[in-house]
């Protein structure tokens, strides 16, 4: 972990106007001591978490069934944002609307860089899935900081069974509510952090729907007596808005907002607070005024000066003391002094007690650096023609910015206007990276600078709130608790519990034991919180583990879990809005493309329409046929028609054989050698057959470390029976008792003491299409598949001139198409570029 500590997180002091050196040689009054402690706090905790972030650049905002997400990622230190040198390998993984990971890609970063694609099956449902991507090292700061955004995915797939049409456009009904059927959640949060009796204060709302998000509302603000005292207050923004008045004491204040049908309800404002500080901070223009006030009990002494410490992304600058009690304490703070990003202001008493904070933002220039994209024609494209692309960088004197590190995508325009406040790499290094939560459109407060957007930003920080670190945890002095280590190379962690999973097991014996791509044996012990880690994976292949744990006095009453990333449990994603105009069009293209590309490419779909929802004809078996629901979720592609062997109700498969020695001599054609843990099986001397285990596919090692008691049923698929999923092997689809939520007596939990784990390898990231037209071909060209996606290079890397050039060939089809780039600075600064390619068939 040393070389963990080799950056230079130097703490940044400023020492001009009304701030404090941190290195002055005169004598230092008690005051500028305990800001220094606070600053010096500060500055341990952010080199001892060392924060990292991660973004994705996607080559397009929306997606289809049956398509493929392509991605390149960037994984950045969190206050430099420069490329990340910590970790070495990065997780990516796509949620399902009903809380399960669909989709997993393990990649080896390099220099903070990876790249690869994600394919959105055809048999999955339309609806809202969460794209994430972390480190193990992003999770000590907690889930809500691993990098995480929102896709549509709409049903386009031919290969779907009896998949539905382009969704129709419905219109907005006139004269219908804003506002949706129901009581929405609605939450106030004063400035500072208190409401303080006497004291003027700013007080933000955010309203949101059942679904989570943002929805305006009316309101005004009334006391015990029903009396107005903010008659008219509306949201200005996606729920959010704030207002300002003097809270008085004894009063407790509720907002009465209108509901759709003419109703009202009422949400009660934070309690009123007798005495203490309030913090107000002003845009005002290069600076930021900051005034903070005191309301003291009756009688008692005006407390000492206060302070105000501001940071961002570590970079910190204390302000002088300054009076309080008789009339507020104010500064004036340059917003020219700070790196953009969000502007953490504390308000600090005379004891060194933080008070108040507040969120502000800071930017100083544009967000993200441009990047010119220049096409080499002017006008039109034709169809399967050559297009050139210039990529340039340059900082704001102009100057070329080399090593950029960019990736470009092109697509269709009214695509590419799908989401058009989607998150861009601005948006995320300097903004949503830094707050919990779920933002929504975090690309609207960057697109167009005006009042308007600043105001809704500000809304947005009052009201999202500061959750990098609680002042509680800084200034306690306690080490920080960093629970994952820094992967440097693949590794299977998790933790071992008792066997209702409540309490962990320290010092459990662990079992560890290969079986491909090579078989070893290891042990080791679990720590005090019960937790396991085994490095050593070369990560070329994908790894098939068991783990077998006891407790230290030899007990098997455990349950192992393998770490299988952040908690997808508690996720609530919202249904599919209304489809824009544009979908329906979008729809149609990608299943147009879908069934170019399984023309050009057979195997992309090896099941294909044809065989799908073809019934088996019977086959004359030995083995007697038990009926298995065909509608068991875990049933591949609804596969039906092969001989069942009933484990349940068969004496001996309770005796904890072997799977393959209970189905020897049960199954015509079933071959089997060999003895446990290493037998082999074959389907009439065809091969190796595949292996499905609950609805996945399995290596045979997976099922040779099974015990029969486990199982519910085992089907096997011969010859035709077994087309439907491709090969010519057959396929032998196992089925546990406790993946059927229907077998009673089943326990639902893990297998006490035991438990096999696939650890895949390094994903090798596939190759976007992209033909060459122009040279001579012995075969006719088939049709180019692209319709929505032209273009995708997540490898772009500017030369001494800040500049690169891409290359590649328009398709079969006509209209506008957008260049966008991303990337980051050698320096961590973000760069985004657009520019318009139009293509026109004769």
């Amino acid at each position: 972990m040393n070389a963990h500590f080799s950056r230079n997180w130097a703490l940044a002091l400023l020492a001009s106007g009304g701030l404090l050196a941190l290195g002055a040689a005169r004598p230092r009054p008690v005051d500028e001591s305990i800001l220094q402690r606070l600053a010096r706090q500060v500055s341990e905790y952010y080199a001892t978490v060392l924060p990292e972030k991660a973004y994705l650049h996607l080559d397009k905002p929306v997606y289809a069934t049956g398509e493929t997400i392509w991605f390149s990622a960037y994984v950045v230190d969190g206050l430099r944002h420069q490329a990340d040198s910590l970790s070495k390998v990065l997780y990516v993984d796509l949620v399902s609307p009903e809380q399960k990971i669909v989709a997993r890609r393990t990649l080896r970063l390099q220099g903070g860089r990876a790249y690869g694609d994600l394919d959105v099956a055809d048999t999955l449902a339309a609806g809202t899935y969460q794209l994430r991507a972390y480190t193990n090292w992003m999770r000590n700061a907690g889930d809500d900081f691993v990098y995480s955004r929102r896709l549509q995915v709409w049903a386009a797939s031919p290969y779907t069974a009896n998949a539905p049409p382009p969704p129709a456009v419905r219109r907005p009904v006139a004269g219908a509510p804003a506002v949706p059927a129901g009581r929405p959640d609605v939450q106030f949060f004063p400035e500072g952090g208190a409401l303080v009796a006497g004291l003027p204060t700013v007080v933000a709302c955010k309203a949101v729907d059942a679904n989570g998000r943002g929805v305006d509302i009316k309101a005004l603000i009334v006391d015990d007596r029903n009396a107005a005292v903010v008659p008219n207050f509306a949201t200005t923004h996606l729920g959010m808005g704030h207002f300002a008045f003097t809270p008085a004491a004894g009063q407790h204040y509720r907002a009465r907002v209108a509901l759709p049908g003419g109703t009202t309800a009422d949400y009660a404002l934070p309690a009123v607070q007798a005495s203490g500080y309030s913090l107000h901070v002003a845009d005002a223009g290069p600076d930021y005024t900051v005034e903070a006030r005191y309301q003291g009990p009756a009688g008692a002494p005006v407390p000492g000066p206060v302070m105000l410490l501001t940071e961002v992304r570590g970079f910190l600058v204390y302000m002088a003391p300054r009076p309080i009690g008789a009339g507020p304490a104010t500064w004036k703070v340059s917003k020219a002094r700070y790196p953009n990003g969000i502007l953490h202001l504390t308000l600090v008493d005379g004891q060194g007690t933080p008070q108040a904070e507040r969120l502000a933002f800071v930017q100083n220039g544009p967000a993200a650096l441009p990047a010119a994209l220049t096409p080499d024609k002017t006008g039109p494209y034709g169809l399967r023609a050559p297009v050139q692309v210039k990529v340039r960088v340059v900082d704001a004197a102009g100057q070329p910015l080399a090593a950029t590190r960019l990736s470009v995508s092109v697509v269709e325009t009214a695509l590419a206007g799908l989401d058009p406040t989607a998150e861009t790499i601005a948006s995320n290094l300097l903004l949503t990276s830094d707050l919990a939560g779920y933002v929504e459109g975090p690309g609207y407060y960057f697109q167009n600078p005006t009042a308007e957007t600043a105001r809704a930003l500000d809304d947005l920080l009052l009201t999202q709130g500061w959750r990098r670190f609680v002042w509680k945890n800084v200034v306690s002095g306690q080490p920080v608790g960093l629970e994952y280590p820094a992967d440097q190379a693949l590794a299977l962690g998790g933790q071992v519990l008792s066997e209702h999973g409540y309490r962990p097991i320290p010092n459990s014996q662990l079992t560890f034991v290969e079986t491909r791509p090579i078989r070893q044996v290891t042990t080791g012990v679990t720590n005090a919180a019960g937790r396991f880690r085994f490095v050593g994976f070369d990560g070329r292949d994908t790894a098939i583990v068991t783990l077998q744990a006891r407790r230290a006095q030899g007990g098997s009453n455990v349950v192992i879990r393998p770490d299988t990333g952040p908690s997808v449990e508690n996720l609530r994603l919202p249904p599919l809005p209304t489809p824009p105009v544009p979908v329906a069009d979008f729809v149609k293209r990608s299943r147009q493309q879908q069934a170019d590309e399984h023309e050009m490419d057979p195997s992309r779909h090896p099941v294909g329409m044809v065989t799908r929802n073809i019934l088996l004809d019977n086959v004359a078996v030995t083995a007697k046929r038990v009926a298995v629901p065909p509608d068991d979720p875990r049933r591949l592609y609804g596969a039906t028609g092969g001989t069942v062997i009933d484990f349940a109700n068969t004496p001996s498969a309770q005796s904890g054989l072997n799977i393959f020695q209970v189905l020897q001599g049960r199954v015509a054609g079933l071959t089997i050698s060999g003895s446990p843990p290493n037998m082999s099986i074959q389907i009439r001397n065809q091969g190796t057959p595949q292996f499905i285990l609950d609805g996945m596919r399995v290596d045979a090692d997976v099922i040779n470390t099974l015990v029969s008691s486990d199982i519910q049923s085992v089907e096997v698929f011969k010859g035709n029976e077994g087309a439907i999923f491709g090969g010519t092997g057959g396929v032998i689809a196992i089925y546990t008792k406790r993946a059927d939520p229907k077998y009673k007596g089943a326990d639902k939990g893990p297998a006490p003491g035991i438990v096999t784990v696939r650890l895949p390898g390094y994903y090798q990231a596939r190759e976007f299409y992209a033909p060459r037209y122009g040279a001579p071909t012995l075969t006719t060209p088939g049709p180019d598949p692209r319709r929505t996606s032209l273009y995708w290079n997540p490898t772009v890397r500017t030369d001494a001139a800040g500049e690169a050039t891409l290359t590649f060939f328009t398709a079969d089809v006509s209209g506008t198409f957008r260049a966008t780039a991303e990337g980051i600075t050698a320096a961590g600064q973000p760069v985004r570029g657009t520019a318009t390619v139009t293509v026109q068939g004769k």
